[in-house]
Formats: structure tokens, sequence, C-alpha cells
């Protein structure tokens, strides 16, 4: 999976360098009142912001704070969903040489809160991380994986947790894990992988409750291959869901997407080497339903640098390519990567890196795109977002910054 390594060797999250891509824009300074909460621990909203062109608003980072944010283990926010109090984020925290998966909270996106640590549901004997979260279930669901094998925690508010209990027939015991979860299906769906058989392929889990879990069988026409098949995202679309990925030798991938009408029954999407690559290393990290249908995001490191890429598709089925433009998607001898997209009334953002500092890309259709200017007060930091979502003041994204958890949220012209 796209950070799979990161996290196993959480400090080479530190190495992972981008560059900024060169395009101008307008800034501006705003201040806007501290915010406040019910929670033991705030911070206070942030005065610098910058402007966006196609998606009219402003970017601000909220301020670090080391009892939230911070620790001696490099936490990172790996996703964000509504729900609970307002918005849940998850993650992991590798604090006292061990793995934990972590919790954040915030009523509005700017004022957060860490969920207190419980080591009987976060923690364990081996590294128990949250991929994903998304609101279903009795409230708030996220997945992940606890050592070799697949994992649930669930949520009625976003503050208390609970495990779901392990069942080696569902969760495994070879290498499993999910990454990805989204309402859909019989109710949820989560996707991830299974090692058991030597060698990487796609797995599925759905749920019509987030609490009692299945596997969907395996069919190795479907979810297996030649190389490895890496499933990153799966949404809500098309003709119900789609999942996007990669497969390929982790030199030599080429994108990759699955389709389901029910979560159940699964196809794949034919290889188009004009499409997805012709394992030259393109990979789809995310996928929405907005602009023409779907669009998925990702990479494309085909060529001497590492760029971004986008895939639209009007029903999950057939896709294009967008065009490349090395002054939008890409850098000279840098690193952009879209992790995570997100369907507005306005439009699309997409959010990722480029060189050391995270970054963020608009477009009105999923098809025209504008990556918007660096502002290194906001964005810089060898800072990386990983997860975006509709929600507090108008979006609320997440990620890292060095060793600390980071989290950035954009507010709309008024």
């Amino acid at each position: 999976m796209k950070r799979l390594s990161v996290l196993l060797a959480v400090a080479a999250v530190l190495t992972a360098a981008c560059g900024n891509a060169d395009i101008e824009a307008a800034s501006t300074t705003t201040s806007q009142p501290a915010a406040t909460t019910t929670n033991t621990t705030t911070t206070t909203v942030p005065a610098t912001t910058t402007v966006v062109d196609q998606i009219a608003g402003v970017w601000a980072r909220v301020p670090h704070d080391e009892t939230v944010f911070g620790s001696e283990g490099w936490p990172t926010m790996e996703s964000v969903a509504a729900g609970g109090p307002g918005l849940v984020a998850v993650g992991y925290d590798s604090s006292d040489d061990d793995i934990d998966a972590a919790v954040w909270i915030s009523v509005d996106g700017v004022t957060w809160s860490r969920v207190p640590h419980d080591e009987t549901v976060f923690g364990g004997e081996g590294k128990q991380i949250m991929f994903s979260v998304a609101a279903g279930g009795p409230g708030v669901v996220a997945v992940g994986y606890d050592g070799f094998e697949a994992a649930v925690w669930t949520s009625v508010d976003g503050v208390t947790w609970s495990r779901v209990p392990h069942d080696e027939m569902v969760f495994g015991d070879p290498p499993q894990g999910m990454v990805s979860v989204t309402a859909g299906g019989p109710g949820l769906v989560a996707v991830g992988y299974d090692d058991s058989g030597g060698d990487r392929d796609m797995a599925v889990w759905t749920s019509v409750d987030g609490v009692t879990w299945s596997r969907v069988p395996h069919d190795e026409t479907v979810f297996g291959g030649e190389y490895w098949e890496e499933v990153q995202s799966v949404t809500a679309g098309g003709p119900g869901l789609v999942a996007v990925g990669y497969d390929g030798p982790s030199d030599a991938t080429c994108a990759a997407v699955w389709t389901s009408v029910d979560g159940v029954t699964w196809n794949r999407v034919p290889h188009d080497n004009t499409v997805f690559g012709d394992y030259n290393n393109l990979q789809m990290n995310s996928v929405t339903a907005g602009g023409p249908g779907v669009v998925a995001v990702g990479s494309d490191r085909s060529g001497v640098s590492h760029d971004a890429a986008v895939w639209t598709s009007p029903d999950g089925v057939t896709w294009t390519r967008v065009p490349h433009d090395e002054t939008i998607f890409g850098g000279e001898d840098h690193l952009q990567t879209m992790s995570s997209v997100v369907a507005t009334d306005s439009g699309l953002v997409a959010v990722g890196c480029d060189g050391w500092d995270a970054a963020v890309w608009t477009s009105p259709d999923g098809l025209a795109w504008t990556q918007v200017p660096n502002d290194e007060t906001i964005f810089g930091g060898h800072s990386d977002m990983h997860s975006v979502v509709a929600g507090g003041p108008g979006l609320v994204a997440v990620g890292h910054d060095g060793g600390d958890a980071a989290v950035w949220y954009w507010t709309p012209n008024q």
C-alpha cells in the first residue's frame, strides 16, 4: 500500500521529499476569533490564509499543539471523516517504541483533541494502525490492521471506542489488512490486502452494522494475478462501488480499478495501457464520485520525476487519463503525489505533497486542474496531506508535518 513501508519504518516519513510547483497566486491575511471546545485540550485559529483561485476560499493551518498533535512517536493522521462530534481523524502513534492506533476529534475542524489512549483498544503486542475512517454502523467505523491481521474499531460518538473482536476466519491469521472503508453495499465495505497466497492480492470485507463482518470469498481472476494487486481506496459510485489501486511489481506498477454493484460481487476493469499505464509506475491512491461521474487521483513515476495524476470516468467502468500538464501535475526534479480527493458543490479538491510541502489541487469538473500556490507558512515544514473531507468551516485535510500530526482547513469566501 502507498504508505505501508513508511508505517513499518516510521522514520521514513521524514525522507520522502517533494518540491514546489512554480505557480503564482494572490494571498491575503485574515483574523479570526479563537475557537473553544469542551474537551480538555484546545487550539486556536491561525491568522494567515491563502486564496484559492477556482474554488474561492482560503486555506489555513491549525497551529501546532504538542499535547494534541505531537509526541516522541511521530504521530500521523491517515484519514478524516465527518462524524462523531463533527470530525474524526485516525492514524497511529509510535510512542514508547510501539506503534498504536490513534484518534483525534473536532467539533469544527479547527479545534482538535486527542482521544486518550487505551491500550486495550488501540494497542497490543504488534503494530496497530487505523488507515481509514467513515461514518456508519453504530456511528463511526475505522479500519486498519493489528500486526498481521485486519482490524476494525467502532464508536458511537467518536470519543469512546471499541475493538471488534478478532475472528480468524474473517480477519485472518496470514498477513491481511484493511486500508479503506466506505458506506455502501450492505452497509459498509472495506478493502485491503491478503498476503496469504505468497503474493499480495486485493481483499474485500462487508458489514451490515460495522460490528459483524464477512470476508468476500477470494476470486483469483478478479482480486489476484501474476503480480501484487494493491487496492488503496473505495467509494460509493459508478455501478455501486469503485475501488482503485495498482497492479504490478513495486518498480513497475500500473493503475487498476475494480467495481461492484453490491460490495459482494466484484469485477476488474480491463487493463488499457494508454489509460492505466504499461507497467511503468502509475498508481491510483484515492477515488470519489464527482466530476463527470467518478474521479481518481494518484501518481505517475514513468518519467524522470514523480508527478501527480488524475483519471476520470462517467460510470466507473470506462476511464480516461487527464492529459499531463507539467506546470500543474509536475515539477523540475520534484515529487508530486495526490493522496486524496473529495467532491464539493463547487468542484473537486485533491491533496497530497509537492516536495517537502503539503499541496492542494482544485478542479471545477475533474478535467481542468489548478494547483493552489504554495505558501510556506501554511503548506511548508516537511508536510504531507493524506486525506481531505468536506466538513468544519468547509474542507479539512489531515496528515503530518515532520514528526507530528497536522491539520489544515479551507473556508469558502463569503
